[in-house]
């Protein structure tokens, strides 16, 4: 659990089954045993939004990944491509849709893409999107960040998301895919928030990029409502399954 997304979300630790025991211990998990294709899935979901996707297949040891709860949803047609990464279509009108690589935190509500059954997905009305940072670039400013952006010859945008592994969908094995994606958003919102798990603060809030989301920063950066993030994040989604009574 040392990666940079475990470390923005406050999950710091030397001992990875001491902090799971923890998480269960707090009552704050919410699981599936035996579902298709799984021993086990389910989450840990902390007060802060930070969360802990887990994942047992049949034979192995529990695996947990960074996760984000998020208010702000979209309706989107989603695929899973293996335990946890899926291929998003977020819909935006009738004719035109973004398409993102996101790690959901609860992968049986997707079919998952097989060489034989490559157009299934299932049509979520609200996924929950969120992004949590692994380094970015703070600009004061819409007018800050155009002065400043990197090269002129590039048509950089605040309202900047893209899955870096999307031309590789159907080329590569979905081993060779992840998550990660170049983002871009103004700060609309924006807490300091305290992990409850770890006591290890971040920033938790909302931005609007290509479409609105939710997003994860380190507790060390400066951020306030009006600044202009770019960086790359990791896209994390949920159709609401551990929110829901």
């Amino acid at each position: 659990m040392q990666s940079p997304e475990f470390q923005t979300l406050g999950f710091v630790t030397d001992n990875p089954s001491k902090l799971l025991a923890s998480a269960v211990a707090t009552g704050n998990v919410r699981g599936m045993q035996n579902v298709p294709g799984f021993d086990l899935i389910g989450a840990y979901t902390d007060p802060s939004g930070a969360r802990l996707s887990l994942v047992r297949r049949k034979g192995r040891e529990i695996e947990a990944r960074p996760a984000l709860a998020s208010p702000e949803t979209h309706r989107a047609a989603v695929s899973r491509l293996g335990d946890a990464l899926a291929h998003a279509s977020i819909i935006l009108d009738e004719e035109s849709s973004l398409e993102l690589l996101v790690n959901v935190d609860d992968p049986t509500q997707y079919p998952e893409r097989t060489a034989k059954d490559s157009n299934s997905f299932t049509l979520i009305q609200a996924l929950q999107l969120g992004a949590i940072c692994i380094r970015a670039d703070v600009y004061e400013t819409e007018e800050a960040f155009l002065a400043e952006r990197p090269n002129d010859d590039v048509e950089w945008t605040s309202r900047a998301m893209a899955s870096a592994s999307i031309p590789g969908v159907g080329l590569l094995a979905p081993s060779e895919l992840n998550a990660r994606a170049l983002v871009g958003f103004t700060v609309e919102t924006a807490w300091k928030r305290t992990n409850e798990l770890t006591g290890q603060e971040f920033w938790y809030g909302t931005g609007l990029s290509a479409v609105r989301v939710a997003f994860a920063l380190p507790a060390k950066m400066d951020i306030e409502p009006g600044n202009v993030v770019l960086g790359t994040f990791t896209l994390t989604a949920s159709s609401g399954l551990w929110d829901r009574n």
